[in-house]
Formats: structure tokens, sequence, C-alpha cells
């Protein structure tokens, strides 16, 4: 599988090689998470199709759109039919799936290129929420045991930061540690 966003799919190295994985009808499963922005462009400024899972009849191989982006069983079904495509011998396939990011870009992006209100309707579709919902409705969880599972998560989470702080930065040498090849 790969991942980017929807800014790299006007990069070169996206057409080279969803050229290529397709001429070899390679196992690939090409992931376009389209958050409607390119760093801070709109994307529909720089692309002259509606999704870019369009561009995927160029290369001759099948282009799949998940409209709701934040919806995990539809996400998790959708890459259940496409892992066996691709394991199946057929090449690769490109899927887009239509999500939002709340925040800027980085750290230094204050967002200033969207209105509160286009961010606020996004956080009404929250995939975290959303699955939640999900689970209690179909009798896989109830709301206190996915509450735990949310309280041990941050106490591993916390744990963790206070590891990383508190142990000594690596050496340089450490970075070829654990690294091997088939």
């Amino acid at each position: 599988m790969c991942c980017f966003g929807d800014g790299a799919v006007n990069e070169g190295t996206f057409h080279e090689t969803m050229n290529m994985a397709s001429v070899w009808k390679l196992p690939v499963i090409f992931y376009s998470i389209n958050n409607f922005y390119g760093i801070s462009t709109p994307i529909s400024s720089v692309i002259n199709v509606d999704y870019n899972y369009q561009r995927a009849c160029a290369y001759g191989i099948p282009g799949h759109l998940i409209e709701d982006g934040n919806d995990l069983p539809a996400v998790y079904d959708k890459f259940v039919e496409l892992v066996d495509y691709v394991r199946s011998g057929n090449g690769p396939v490109l899927v887009e799936s239509l999500t939002y990011r709340w925040h800027g870009h980085s750290t230094s992006d204050p967002g200033k290129y969207r209105t509160k209100q286009e961010v606020d309707e996004w956080k009404k579709k929250d995939p975290i929420v959303k699955y939640k919902n999900y689970l209690i409705e179909n009798n896989q969880a109830t709301e206190e045991e996915l509450d735990e599972i949310d309280r041990k998560s941050m106490e591993a989470i916390e744990e963790s930061v206070k590891f990383a702080m508190e142990s000594p930065e690596p050496t340089l040498e450490s970075a070829f540690e654990d690294v091997f090849a088939d």
C-alpha cells in the first residue's frame, strides 16, 4: 500500500509510479487521502477533474472513491475488496477517500485559508465519534468499555511521552541498529 495526500498527485513521481505499477501489474493499492487542500491550496484549483481517483483510467487501472473517508466500516470494507483484487494478480488500483484535517498543514500554518464554519462542519463528522457510535449501536462495545479503552490509551501515551522526555538522545551509531534487508 502506498498512502499519500491529495497534493502529491501533481508530482511527477506519482505519475511515473502509477504508470510503472500498471505496466508491471504490481499488487499495489495507491491510497489518496483527500482532505481538499494541498498544504494551503484548495485541490479544486489545481486539478481539472472532480476527484483524484479519476486519474486511474489514464494508467489503465481501476479507480475507486470512498465518499466518506470518516466512515471506518466503509473504508475497511473497501480495502478488504481491494486487497483481494490486487492479491489476485490484477495489478494496482487507485482509491481516494474524502476526509478532512481540522488543523493547518503544519504547526506554522494557522489554516486561515479555511472558514471556521467549514472546519466546524467537518468536526461534526469526527471519525472517532462516528466509530464509537457505530460500535455502540451495533452492540460491539458499551460506552463504558470504550471509555476504559480511551483512558488506558491516554495513560499509555502519557507514559510514552514521559519515557521519551526522560531518555537520553540516541547515538548516531544507533541509527544503524536493527536495520536489515532480505
